[in-house]
């Protein structure tokens, strides 16, 4: 993918969940691998993988490439990983929130609700009434997780995690209004 000649080579490599592992280790301060995984599975958001088989990997690879940096620790017959932001990697964090910002940051969200929503015309209008009375339900859940996660990791926050919040907020409040529409077209 082509970038802006002021883009880190750090950057063009790494995947948006290594540049958000990257962010989140800055925010956080020192992180276990499992400290990562909560975070990622505490997340509303799906798009993030926090498997063990995903997380750990991806670890070792940015600190392989010096974008982290770690220490063992023993905590009476455990041990456990700790890993820290570099200099570098602080670098490749900054390049990735942009200035220039990659075709991908800026793009119509993906939104598999909206995809599925293209091929209504398939349903019986009963399926169909039932599919939006499921979908609003399902965006009522993501709302509750919304809350529960600014209540752990965004209410002791900065202003940009209250406006990440919000922004979920307003997303959401967007597609249920949507849906409602799709409620009332015919079928």
């Amino acid at each position: 993918m082509p970038r802006n000649s002021t883009t880190t080579q750090a950057t063009v490599d790494r995947s948006e969940l290594e540049c958000f592992v990257l962010g989140l280790l800055w925010q956080h301060g020192p992180c276990s691998p499992y400290e990562v995984r909560r975070m990622l599975a505490d997340s509303p958001s799906t798009q993030w993988s926090g498997s063990a088989g995903a997380i750990y990997p991806l670890l070792r690879r940015l600190e392989a490439a010096g974008l982290l940096r770690s220490k063992a620790l023993r905590a009476g017959e455990r041990k456990r990983r700790e890993y820290t932001i570099s200099a570098a990697g602080k670098a490749a964090l900054k390049s990735w929130i942009g200035p220039p910002f990659a075709p991908e940051a800026i793009t119509v969200t993906a939104d598999p609700l909206r995809t599925r929503a293209r091929f209504l015309a398939a349903l019986t209008p009963r399926e169909r009434v039932a599919w939006v009375k499921a979908a609003e339900q399902s965006l009522r859940e993501v709302e509750s997780n919304v809350r529960r996660w600014h209540e752990r990791y965004g209410a002791r926050g900065t202003r940009e995690l209250s406006l990440l919040t919000r922004h979920a907020e307003m997303e959401l409040a967007f597609r249920l209004a949507w849906l409602a529409e799709v409620a009332k077209s015919p079928a």
